[in-house]
């Protein structure tokens, strides 16, 4: 459940980047040993990360140091590379989310924190990670095989139509409780989930739009319902000021907020 719509959006990704697939990002491994220690991240997250999760290109040109020596040890880290070290689900999700908070950086800087970025610029650009080379798109599918859409909907983006990013790493302890908690705060942002009041509708993200109908589908089978709407399925996984922003557009149109992302970030590139 949950996963067709992720298949199609990768079909079109894939179709749309062939043409002009940016090279593979290389690092340096040589004595990196492997280790589920993210200080450097949390370290690098405190200074280029402002209060609303957005990026701040020139603290992040200076701690680019320490972001690659994160990047290096998630190179040789991981669920398929070092099992022995990420024993459970927490660990995991944990390492997924830290991995896709510091790629996503480092590609944003790689693209000199353009503007307006398509999906395959930073879904589909290789790197080393997990002893393997992989992309966030894979990232993304192992995140939503373990552990479902709606930590897939929450995991840190550096594009404005993410969730935001963290301003320190995921810790294995914590990471399960923040995922209901950041999906509550993504939808409660309106900068990042736009209700358009004016013209009575709700631009979805696409990271949301590609299960619209899985969760609609899930909402009626669950309270016996016929002809839900997104914005009403959504409500169950929501409280607070989310919850009333919902509510307050039941009976508004759904549609997508569109296919190309803007970074998020709180200046303009340097």
């Amino acid at each position: 459940m949950f996963r067709t719509g992720l298949s199609s959006i990768l079909i079109a990704l894939a179709a749309a980047g062939c043409a002009s697939q940016p090279a593979p990002v290389t690092l340096d491994l040589q004595g990196v040993s492997p280790a589920a220690d993210y200080a450097d991240l949390s370290a690098v997250l405190a200074k280029a990360i402002d209060g609303r999760g957005r990026i701040l290109p020139k603290p992040l040109r200076k701690a680019a140091g320490r972001l690659d020596a994160q990047l290096a040890m998630l190179a040789v880290t991981g669920p398929t590379a070092t099992p022995e070290l990420l024993a459970d689900d927490d660990h995991r999700l944990a390492y997924w989310y830290n991995a896709r908070a510091a790629w996503s950086l480092k590609l944003a800087m790689l693209d000199d924190f353009a503007e307006s970025v398509t999906e395959p610029q930073l879904m589909l650009r290789r790197f080393p990670l997990d002893g393997r080379t992989m992309t966030i798109e894979q990232i993304d599918r192992a995140i939503l095989d373990g552990f479902g859409w709606q930590a897939l909907t929450a995991a840190p983006s550096a594009c404005i139509y993410g969730a935001p990013m963290p301003r320190s790493a995921f810790e294995p302890n914590d990471v399960r409780r923040q995922i209901a908690e950041r999906f509550n705060d993504f939808i409660g942002d309106s900068r990042r989930f736009v209700i358009d009041v004016e013209h009575k509708r709700v631009l979805v993200p696409p990271v949301l739009w590609r299960f619209r109908d899985e969760l609609i589908e899930s909402h009626n089978r669950r309270y016996g319902t016929k002809g839900a709407s997104l914005i009403t399925a959504l409500l169950p996984y929501t409280s607070g000021s989310a919850h009333r922003r919902l509510q307050d557009a039941v009976g508004y149109s759904a549609v997508q907020a569109g296919d190309k992302s803007t970074l998020a970030t709180a200046t303009k590139k340097p």
